[in-house]
């Protein structure tokens, strides 16, 4: 039978993603999707990744007895390239149920919340709910910063899904680098960002200067304090996720993990 040209792409595409899937049990390497200016999870300096889910995923990795390639993909396309098995881990997520439909699940690593970078000026606002939010970025004739993609918390998946309003007053953008920008030149009134990470970023010399005239806020969105995971795609073989599981239990009972965490969190984990 002949195969048009639709047909035969089709079927390549089917071969192609099928060698990634194989790839993760023949090979024993894996395909790390990282963000290399999301200190201090994962970053570049001096050529070299570092962080903390770098430093997590090395020993995870050894004990699992798996290498690994390092891919920097923008955010969304990520997701979709997870889903499809093209790549196998994204570290740094939060756990939701759409995600959970192509995703297995590895942690949490350390916990997270989800706060707002402002201008130091807006640092006297006075709001503690999104509902505050939305009535001052309304007021102010400005908007908030919502990397593309994301998750933030469960309450605010569902308010998206249905609040006009609170969707007219975020702005969608697959970097928060370009968010930083424009809340610099005070086109946003804030971005939304990981509480932990921004705390180290305006601490740290190398990254501090990139945030000159910001600040964090005190509002966190609403139940965002949750755990921080690897995102394990379900494409990968089930004996792959297995040993993965193994190992990080291992980091636990030889001390790895706890060593890890003391390092860029400053105590042993609790949860």
């Amino acid at each position: 039978m002949r195969r048009t040209p639709l047909q035969l792409i089709t079927a390549l595409f089917c071969i192609l993603l099928n060698g990634v899937q194989t790839l993760a049990v023949a090979g024993d390497k894996l395909i790390i999707r990282v963000d290399g200016e999301n200190f201090p999870a994962t970053y570049r300096r001096d050529h070299q990744w570092q962080g903390m889910d770098i430093e997590f995923i090395n020993t995870l990795l050894l004990h699992a007895g798996f290498e690994y390639d390092i891919v920097e993909l923008p955010f969304p396309r990520s997701l979709l390239q997870i889903e499809q098995g093209m790549i196998h881990v994204i570290p740094n997520l939060v756990k939701n149920q759409a995600r959970s439909e192509y995703m297995n699940w590895l942690g949490p690593n350390r916990i997270t919340c989800i706060g707002l970078v402002v201008q130091q000026k807006d640092l006297k606002l006075e709001f503690e709910s999104t509902d505050d939010l939305i009535r001052i970025a309304l007021d102010q004739q400005k908007r908030i910063g919502y990397l593309t993609g994301a998750s933030y918390s469960h309450y605010l998946d569902e308010r998206l899904k249905h609040d006009a309003l609170l969707r007219k007053v975020l702005y969608f953008l697959p970097d928060n680098a370009q968010h930083r920008q424009m809340l610099q030149l005070g086109r946003l009134l804030g971005f939304f960002h990981d509480v932990f990470e921004i705390q180290k970023r305006l601490q740290d010399p190398a990254f501090s200067r990139d945030y000159e005239g910001l600040a964090l806020h005190t509002y966190q969105i609403e139940e965002s304090c949750t755990g921080a995971y690897l995102g394990i795609s379900k494409k990968v073989d089930p004996l792959v996720y297995e040993k993965l599981l193994k190992a990080f239990d291992e980091m636990k009972r030889d001390g790895s993990f706890a060593e890890i965490h003391r390092k860029w969190v400053g105590h042993d984990p609790d949860f």
